[in-house]
């Protein structure tokens, strides 16, 4: 395409899509310059007054940081938003996003996409024509062109070539209107509006009936949540406290930026909102769940970007919620929170609400940008709902076909591709577009899909790992590099000291994940058993897996002959989880390797009870040290277990015995363990104060303290004689 005749057509694009209030994608393949100069012909066209076609009044498109988003690693662009904080645009608005990045960052992309208003243009820079550029990437980026050549509404515009117009006459005109009307409280749309009445009635209305408000992007829905609070601030007698939390207090802006509009008066600091009426505040979900708190209303708001368990255990302590999230998020989102999580609210409340917003306030219905980005991540990919005749009775190994199944196979099979990812996302509380990217384009990932009746009941990614140059491995020793596609050996070399991690080879299991149909009927350990031979037949040490560490899954992997090899030192800052790092040796050289790891593991966890691993979940504690193989369990001697039974029987303090007891609870987890340990965990383990374990669980002091750990001790040593 000629320069000169560029920008023409693209003003009179603009127009159009001003008039369709949708938003726009324009391609430019070639020489970057070529795609600069054309986009410096952009940018003297936005400092122009120009007409709007909605209003016919004159307005000036300007062009400032805020109204140009660029995102590139090309420094001819002059990029304004980088890798680290693309994210924190979620929530603003833009008139231009500009996308030159080598790697092809999907999920920026899909992020800054969701900033784009009405008449506003996506600008995708590629440095060739696309028949090279197709030629020459993985299967994700082919998917992504044929995509884009095969609309209607995109317009691609490539260096020498015919330009090709997207037609946007194509997109239907049913609702080019006004995006916003005129509605009480500020609201943008009638849906808006209906949402914003409900989550008052959660707060004024009767106990324990949860709401559940859905939208995609740019459908009000953190605007409704912020006008709704300053309502029932205004409306209030009584002091009101409101909290809301999220997966990151910076997915919050679009709801404190409301707040600051419906609240003028207020006094406005990060994640706090004060007057006369009362506060809104935002606490991390681990805060809430751990502080005694007491609330008008609580909201969740992301609430797909949280596990499951984590959302109970507020149903648990609040008796008025409101559970905002995105279900199809570009920045990412679980399925498994609208099929999960709706069950569990079917089970517990008889009244609980669910609204939907579906008219977009930053553009209007079908737009071309929205189904693009939605299509090509298969942001709205659903769940294939199969025969439910046999779902109830256990499936037998052999009824179960587990198959490779390649990226070439995807890349030609959309149905096959739809139904592999959907079942990916139904199973984790956060999967990304780039977890799209990765299984399509990363040839150390193998993806295993189970069948049952021709059907997919479960799917995992593995990552091949292990295996580097002695170069890299000092370089991973001297923290002077961080390898990818190496999790599992870098850890165990930098967290664990295991001098010999990279002469061994891994296969990580980064996702397993099985149908909600075909859930608790034993297909995940049998897809364990498939998993497992699959990597012994192309001659793998090691199967491995990484994870947010609670309970039931650890307890899950546990049962599969996997044993823990780290905990990390912090918690996510979302789920209040440590992350734990497992392994299961395949051979023998790998089963000794596995002694020594197993064996670090448990003498540092010990160790640090008292000190990192405080804050772990006592019920996990007692979980670990169960599955603890008896040889790296310490030493407990005679003298020991007599200094034992004189505490039980009250003839020597507390104190005088406290290590024979510290080594003593060690080994009883391996017998049994419940709630009635708790406190013992805090006192013998994590060595916490007198003062703080009587006011963690209830008890009138040190007196009651001491009595409730002999009677403990008292009743382990009769189980044990029984």
């Amino acid at each position: 395409m000629r320069t000169t005749s560029f920008l023409p057509w693209f003003k009179q694009a603009q127009q159009q899509a001003n008039i369709k209030q949708h938003r726009h994608l324009v391609v430019l393949a070639g020489e970057y310059s070529w795609s600069h100069s054309l986009l410096q012909q952009v940018k003297l066209l936005c400092s122009v007054p120009c007409s709007n076609a909605q209003t016919n009044v004159v307005e000036e498109i300007f062009y400032e940081e805020n109204n140009w988003l660029v995102y590139s690693d090309v420094p001819i662009f002059n990029a304004n938003v980088n890798k680290q904080d693309y994210r924190h645009k979620l929530g603003s608005e833009s008139r231009t996003v500009v996308f030159a990045d080598s790697e092809f960052n999907i999920d920026a992309l899909a992020a800054l996409s969701g900033t784009l208003i009405a008449g506003g243009t996506l600008f995708i820079i590629f440095p060739e024509n696309l028949l090279a550029i197709k030629n020459e990437s993985g299967a994700f980026l082919q998917r992504f062109i044929r995509a884009i050549e095969q609309s209607f509404t995109l317009s691609i515009c490539e260096q020498n070539q015919p330009l090709l117009i997207g037609n946007i006459d194509e997109i239907s005109n049913d609702d080019a209107a006004p995006l916003q009307g005129d509605f009480p409280l500020s609201c943008a749309s009638q849906e808006q509006l209906l949402a914003v009445q409900a989550i008052e009635k959660v707060a004024t209305g009767h106990r324990n009936r949860p709401l559940v408000l859905t939208a995609d992007r740019g459908r009000g829905k953190s605007c409704a949540l912020a006008i709704a609070c300053a309502e029932i601030l205004k409306k209030s007698v009584l002091p009101q406290h409101i909290l809301i939390t999220a997966p990151h207090l910076r997915s919050l802006s679009q709801f404190f930026s409301q707040l600051k509009k419906s609240l003028p008066n207020a006094q406005h600091n990060a994640g706090h909102v004060l007057n006369d009426h009362g506060v809104i505040e935002f606490l991390p979900v681990d805060q809430i769940i751990k502080q005694p708190l007491k609330a008008t209303l609580l909201l969740v708001d992301e609430a797909a970007g949280i596990p499951i368990y984590l959302l109970t255990r507020l149903l648990d302590k609040f008796h008025r919620i409101v559970f905002s999230s995105t279900v199809h998020g570009y920045e990412g989102a679980g399925r498994g929170f609208s099929i999960k999580f709706t069950d569990i609210l079917n089970t517990r409340f008889k009244t609980w609400r669910q609204i939907t917003i579906n008219q977009p306030i930053r553009w209007q219905k079908n737009d071309p940008v929205e189904k693009l980005i939605f299509d090509t991540c298969l942001l709205n990919a659903q769940l294939p709902m199969l025969s439910s005749n046999n779902t109830k009775q256990l499936i037998t190994s052999e009824q179960l076909d587990c198959q490779v199944i390649t990226s070439k196979m995807l890349l030609k099979d959309e149905t096959l591709l739809n139904q592999l990812f959907s079942v990916l996302v139904t199973a984790h509380y956060q999967t990304k577009p780039s977890d799209l990217k990765l299984l399509l384009d990363n040839a150390n990932i193998v993806v295993l899909g189970l069948f049952y009746q021709r059907s997919i009941v479960a799917v995992t990614l593995l990552m091949k790992e292990g295996g580097s140059t002695n170069k890299e491995v000092q370089a991973v020793k001297n923290s002077s590099k961080r390898l990818r596609n190496q999790f599992i050996p870098q850890s165990l070399l930098t967290h664990c000291g295991i001098e010999q991690a990279f002469s061994y080879h891994y296969l990580r299991i980064m996702r397993i994940a099985v149908h909600p149909q075909y859930q608790s009927l034993g297909i995940g350990s049998q897809f364990l058993t498939h998993i497992t031979e699959y990597a012994s037949s192309k001659s793998m040490d090691f199967l491995g897996s990484s994870f947010g560490c609670n309970q039931q899954l650890l307890n899950f992997w546990l049962k599969d002959n996997f044993q823990l090899a780290r905990l990390g030192f912090n918690q996510d800052a979302a789920s209040g989880e440590f992350s734990a790092l497992i392994l299961k040796p395949l051979n023998d050289r790998a089963e000794n390797q596995q002694q020594i790891i197993c064996q670090k593991f448990y003498q540092s966890f010990i160790y640090l009870l008292s000190d990192e691993y405080r804050q772990v979940d006592n019920r996990l504690i007692g979980l670990i040290l169960a599955k603890c193989p008896h040889e790296n369990l310490p030493l407990l001697t005679q003298v020991d277990i007599q200094s034992v039974k004189d505490f039980a029987a009250k003839e020597r303090l507390y104190s005088s015995c406290a290590y024979s007891l510290h080594l003593w609870l060690q080994h009883q987890f391996r017998v049994a363990f419940n709630n009635d340990s708790l406190p013992i965990i805090d006192r013998l383990l994590k060595r916490i104060p007198e003062r703080e374990v009587c006011e963690l669980h209830q008890l009138t002091g040190k007196k009651a303290l001491n009595q409730l750990l002999i009677q403990y001790v008292n009743n382990q040593l009769i189980a044990s004689i029984n």
